[in-house]
């Protein structure tokens, strides 16, 4: 049950940064355009640093929340990437997401600490798309436990609109 809930969350979060991902691509083109001559690449990269909490983040385990509801307390750094080009249709986006992981679980009290990196890539031409992204977490709790998860979702279309390859694959040790 537990794992059917995090992978719909997953999915949710892969949705969710593909949103991010077209609406932040969205939000700049106008002032990248209008700045490049037609034919040109235009190239935007963004660094965020900082903490926050992920408020959909319960443990996968039990379905505990964590830190009071809140959710996971991330510390780390996230890179935006956009290449484009003025005057076709062909995008690359990538991010990657990485940092320091503290849940504190409200029912048992067990504190976990550790890493995660989260990627995301989409790619656009006029002959295929595609979009790939990754998960990987590594917990240890205050009593000796563990939460590793590692989610892989690939999706690929071809000139046709086809999808040729779309699948979702996700690993979980609770320890």
């Amino acid at each position: 049950m537990y794992k059917k809930r995090l992978l719909g969350r997953k999915a949710k979060l892969a949705g969710a940064a593909v949103l991010l991902a077209v609406g932040g691509f969205a939000m700049w083109p106008a002032a990248a355009f209008a700045a490049s001559p037609n034919g040109k690449t235009v190239t935007e990269t963004d660094n965020v640093h900082g903490t926050f909490y992920e408020p959909e983040a319960t443990n996968p385990c039990n379905g505990d929340t964590f830190n009071g509801g809140q959710g996971a307390l991330f510390t780390g750094n996230l890179v935006n990437h956009v290449t484009s080009f003025t005057n076709s249709d062909e995008v690359w986006f990538t991010f990657t997401e990485t940092g320091k992981v503290t849940a504190t679980d409200d029912v048992t009290g067990v504190t976990y600490s550790g890493h995660a990196t989260a990627w995301f890539n989409f790619n656009m031409n006029e002959r295929n798309q595609n979009s790939e992204f990754t998960l990987t977490i590594h917990l240890s709790g205050s009593d000796g436990s563990s939460i590793t998860a590692h989610e892989t979702t690939v999706f690929v279309m071809n000139a046709n609109g086809n999808v040729t390859v779309s699948f979702d694959k996700l690993s979980l040790s609770c320890g």
